[in-house]
């Protein structure tokens, strides 16, 4: 292996560090929609602070022959809001569906951390639930998130498209590495997993915000009061629902 798991996770803080720039360049320069940047500035920021600490070796425990990385869990659990929070705030779909979304997030994430510090069936069975929590949240950001979309703009609707659908498919191989590394079955080795693991958060966090960034000009269709998230007492929803199906 080229480097060992704590070398991935500083290449890993040096790239989601140099993500983080071009964001906090636009919520510096940009004031009208300094709160988007800001959001997609902290995902990739948390990000930094959790492998720079990982790469420490801060928080690393290890557990039956494998190792509990705390940084990466309190990132996720962190930063999968935030990242939904942005979806959210392109789509309008009411505070309830957010709710809903972010309590299936936490849920998901809690399980698979107690299928790590449990074993055999229970492990399984922990992972299991935590899995079809997962399905759930897909289903909702796939389904019901559009359709109770409002977007100012079919231009909006064009760009949450593409942001949702590369979030749902990087999040549906988590679950994957999450069997294949050392806290599953064991087949990939820590480093294999920790450059995986980085691998699809430079993806998933650095990718998102850039994506986001390449459709900023659909921010300036969004007025303050498309900012709220609470919208279900409004008017129908946008024809660029249209665009995200």
């Amino acid at each position: 292996m080229l480097f060992s798991a704590n070398g991935w996770a500083a290449i890993g803080a040096i790239a989601l560090a140099l993500g983080t720039i071009p964001s906090a360049y636009f919520a510096v320069r940009d004031a009208k929609n300094r709160k988007y940047y800001s959001v997609l500035a902290a995902i990739t920021g948390i990000a930094t602070v959790a492998y720079t600490l990982t790469s420490l070796g801060v928080g690393s425990i290890p557990v039956d022959g494998a190792t509990f990385y705390t940084p990466r869990y309190v990132d996720w659990l962190l930063t999968t809001p935030l990242l939904i929070l942005y979806l959210t705030l392109l789509c309008k779909p009411g505070k309830q569906l957010y709710a809903l979304l972010i309590g299936l997030d936490v849920v998901l994430i809690a399980l698979g951390i107690a299928a790590i510090f449990t074993s055999g069936v229970l492990s399984l069975t922990l992972f299991g639930l935590g899995g079809v929590a997962y399905l759930a949240l897909a289903y909702l950001l796939v389904t019901e998130l559009p359709d109770r979309a409002s977007f100012a703009s079919e231009r909006v609707g064009i760009v949450f498209a593409k942001l949702r659908n590369v979030t749902v498919v990087l999040w549906t191989l988590y679950p994957v590495v999450w069997l294949l590394a050392p806290v599953g079955f064991g087949l990939l080795e820590p480093g294999v997993e920790m450059m995986v693991i980085v691998y699809l958060d430079i993806i998933t966090k650095v990718g998102f915000a850039m994506l986001a960034l390449m459709g900023k000009d659909a921010l300036d269709d969004i007025t303050d009061q498309s900012l709220q998230l609470d919208t279900e007492e409004e008017q129908g929803t946008s024809t660029a629902t249209e665009f995200v199906s």
